[in-house]
């Protein structure tokens, strides 16, 4: 009886320590032993993003959302570090032969995703498409390519129709992205926009839009085995405490476009935190000088600029960010420094300049404000904070707010009236892109900006090709405009993340998601 006892007593001992083993090794599984979780060990990243991208064709959009993920799988002939110096990408090299002609020698074994050589006939392909089709959106920017002469499959040469010296700027960033000839013209537009296929370190698996786009490392691109991450995913987050939310359960590790009300929330976490980034997007109000919208007057402009508090939209929207008088950030060639950190509010000379053009109690100015409702941050709670500025110095205010897809009609088409509210990009990293808003043949209908001056000073610093007497040129048209008032500019944009501690990610001030720059920790 003794016997049998003490052979039940092993038995059931032998079974605790099996216990104690599987639980040990449950534990081991979910975690690693310094807190941190399986999922947050495994190779792939999930980045929460506030808009989806609009398409894979980036030669029709303007979207820094869109360009943002698309980096990581199209490659660009140059690439821009984060302090946006320029260096040779897809090229071993490139040089100036004479004002009209720059020289290209491409790195040799490139392929696209699907396993075709990247050559000369695709940058030919690519770079004439976005030049000569007027219908794109991209198109102002690169018109000025002429050719693409191809030498052999890793030479080429790229013609422009005047002197550019703005070009190794265009051909890094979004609509220079290179394309794969054969496999568009085996397959078409439709299948590409379907399923697209680029040369950068990571390849298209799925969309699912206005939801998810995920990507896996392509294990042939040109630059080696770059990534920490092998697969990654962009989650289209669209309501910012979802977003929160998810970096603060570990749904994942990025979230971008956090409002000062939430830093807390994120900080207070022991594993996440906020980090903001400088940006070159500008919030500024367009403004219709056109001479059936009471915007013509030079006076009712002025008297708007001076209605506005820049501070206290920045310390109520994004603390940090800094007041503006022109959209040319620093950093960027021929920036005015004089127009930097520095408003004119003044709503008592608002007031007087109002009475010189006529308005009066009995006669109130009468504008009609456009701007967008949930596309971007606090977008309308700021319109209605603009609103009651301006209706705190007499003028009655039509505000509109629209939805996304409403309002990208109105700005894109010119349909505007007195104000429209809306924030520009310069990606570019050349004033030229800021400032060619102010040439007569932009936005006619919308904007309505015309100045022979301004007009002859743009033309004169787009083909010139010596940087100091060019950057001249563009401050001379900042001063002037800064006066005129085509656009009010409120604030430089920062944006501000919430990220796990589980990554190591340092912002950039172009808004790019360059992958192989976030690092495990």
């Amino acid at each position: 009886m003794k016997t049998k006892t003490m052979k039940l007593f092993f038995y059931l001992l032998l079974i605790i320590q099996l216990l104690v083993v599987t639980a040990c090794s449950n534990q081991t599984e979910e975690s690693s032993g310094d807190g941190k979780t399986n999922s947050e060990e495994s190779n792939d990243l999930t980045i929460a993003i506030s808009q989806d991208v609009d398409t894979f064709d980036t030669h029709n959009t303007t979207a820094v959302s869109t360009e943002s993920v698309m980096v990581n799988l199209q490659s660009y002939l140059i690439k821009r570090d984060n302090e946006s110096k320029l260096h040779p990408h897809l090229l071993e090299s490139y040089e100036l032969k004479d004002d009209l002609t720059w020289s290209f020698v491409l790195k040799e074994n490139i392929k696209f995703h699907n396993g075709d050589p990247l050559t000369a006939e695709d940058v030919k392909f690519s770079l004439e498409r976005v030049a000569t089709d007027n219908t794109l959106k991209q198109y102002q920017n690169y018109k000025t390519i002429k050719e693409v002469k191809i030498i052999d499959d890793t030479h080429f040469d790229i013609v422009t129709d005047g002197p550019d010296p703005v070009l190794p700027y265009r051909l890094a960033r979004e609509a220079a992205g290179i394309f794969p000839k054969k496999y568009i013209e085996e397959n078409g537009w439709e299948e590409f926009l379907k399923h697209p296929i680029g040369s950068g370190p990571y390849e298209f698996v799925e969309w699912n839009k206005g939801e998810s786009l995920v990507m896996k490392k392509f294990n042939d691109y040109f630059g080696g085995d770059v990534s920490d991450w092998d697969t990654i995913t962009f989650r289209t987050i669209i309501e910012t405490s979802t977003r929160i939310g998810e970096v603060l359960t570990g749904g994942v590790q990025i979230a971008n476009s956090i409002p000062p009300t939430d830093w807390d929330r994120v900080n207070s976490n022991d594993r996440t935190e906020v980090i903001n980034g400088d940006q070159t997007s500008v919030m500024m109000l367009m403004v219709n000088q056109n001479k059936e919208f009471k915007t013509s007057d030079s006076k009712v402009r002025e008297a708007i600029d001076y209605a506005i508090d820049n501070q206290a939209l920045i310390d109520k929207y994004t603390p940090g960010s800094v007041a503006t008088r022109t959209r040319v950030v620093p950093g960027v060639a021929g920036f005015e420094e004089s127009l930097y950190d520095t408003n004119r509010y003044d709503p008592e000379k608002a007031i007087q300049l109002l009475e010189e053009a006529g308005y009066i109690d009995s006669n109130p100015l009468e504008i009609t404000y456009t701007a967008s409702q949930g596309r971007t941050y606090a977008d309308s709670e700021q319109a209605q904070m603009i609103t009651g500025m301006l209706e705190a110095v007499g003028i009655k205010v039509n505000l509109k707010l629209l939805e996304a897809s409403q309002y990208v009609d109105v700005r894109t088409t010119g349909k505007n009236e007195e104000l429209l509210q809306t924030s520009w990009n310069n990606t570019l990293f050349d004033p030229s892109l800021a400032l060619i808003h102010f040439h007569s043949t932009y936005n006619s209908e919308g904007f309505g900006y015309n100045n022979p001056v301004v007009d002859d000073l743009l033309d004169k610093a787009a083909v010139n090709m010596n940087p100091e007497e060019r950057a001249k040129q563009y401050q001379e048209v900042q001063k002037i405009v800064s006066e005129e008032l085509p656009y009010i500019y409120i604030y430089v944009l920062k944006d501000f993340y919430a990220v796990s501690d589980s990554v190591q990610f340092e912002p950039r001030v172009d808004g790019m998601f360059y992958v192989e720059e976030i690092k495990k920790k």
